[in-house]
């Protein structure tokens, strides 16, 4: 039986509507604003303006507090912190995908090879995330200089990442931000923004009880069934699993109690800690999935597909669309 964190019994066990509010005040005061500033801080000025962290984390406070005025005592929480944490990143990178969908391909991309390739490694320095050689782990970054008019052939071949970093490191002489590596990838590889106008519609079925349970039991069922999927096309449709908002799809597995996190993690190949690494980064695109399962991006769209028409063939009895 699963049961909410600790942390919750003050929300849960209160006597009253004037008690749940006291409590619910000290949640958000205590545990989420804190947990939050930390997701948020991960981003700097040029990714996330300060308008724009204040709007999102009064998203994600709505989006908890509604949580915990709903249903916190039907459908569990047991580690409050990390779902806080996993709705400020979900929400910070739907945001982030939306507006700068180029650019967060991009950072991951680059979040891959400085993370795969044992010549580059990535590390944290007051708060940020840093990049570089391996042999220079833990050094503080250096200011970014080089410019597109000064770059090199290999600098420029966006095909060729870790070619390139090796050359532009060596030329800057120590590491760089994260950030600041990404805005010159984009610079001197041409990736440009490509403004985006629509708007994600809103569901138009009204939510039921009866709904909500049917909706419950088709994903556990059709969870059921991705595990049984071959190895290569269930990581190709895991790692690409996308929301209604673009975000991290798996996390509403997480969220809704259908699967547990080192369940996920076992789902998709990896350990629990290498899962909780690159969480904030799913879903992955698919030169990035390619890169991982050592096959060709076309492969990737192959498997994904052959995993979707094996999943709509078994889940017909409930009447849905697959994934």
């Amino acid at each position: 039986m699963l049961l909410n964190d600790p942390i919750l019994s003050s929300l849960l066990d209160a006597p009253d509507a004037p008690g749940r509010e006291h409590a619910l005040e000290r949640l958000l005061v205590e545990h989420v604003q804190p947990v939050v500033s930390r997701v948020l801080g991960r981003y700097d000025e040029d990714s996330l303006p300060k308008d724009d962290a204040d709007d999102l984390a009064a998203t994600i406070n709505l989006r908890i507090v509604r949580r915990l005025q709903e249903n916190a005592g039907e459908d569990p929480i047991q580690r409050f912190d990390d779902y806080v944490a996993t709705v400020a990143f979900n929400v910070v990178y739907a945001f982030l995908r939306r507006r700068y969908p180029e650019r967060t391909r991009l950072k991951n991309r680059l979040r891959y090879v400085f993370t795969h390739d044992p010549r580059f490694a990535m590390w944290e320095i007051d708060g940020e995330i840093v990049c570089g050689p391996s042999s220079r782990r833990g050094v503080a970054p250096v200011p970014l200089s080089l410019t597109r008019d000064a770059a090199t052939r290999p600098m420029l071949d966006g095909d060729a990442p870790a070619t390139a970093f090796l050359s532009i490191f060596e030329k800057e002489n120590g590491p760089l931000r994260l950030s600041d590596a990404v805005r010159l990838a984009a610079e001197l590889w041409s990736v440009a923004e490509i403004q985006r106008t629509e708007r994600f519609a809103e569901p138009l079925e009204p939510r039921t009880p009866a709904l909500e349970l049917e909706t419950r039991q088709y994903t556990e069922a059709l969870w059921r069934e991705v595990r049984l999927l071959r190895e290569q096309q269930r990581l190709a449709l895991l790692m690409n699993l996308r929301d209604a908002n673009g975000a991290n799809g798996v996390a509403l597995l997480l969220m809704s109690g259908i699967a547990r996190f080192d369940e996920i993690a076992e789902a998709m190949g990896m350990s629990p800690d290498r899962l909780s690494e690159i969480w904030h980064e799913l879903p992955f695109d698919d030169n990035t999935i390619a890169c991982m399962l050592d096959v060709t991006r076309q492969q990737v769209i192959n498997l994904r597909k052959a995993a979707r028409e094996r999943l709509a063939r078994r889940m017909t009895t409930f009447g849905r669309s697959h994934p």
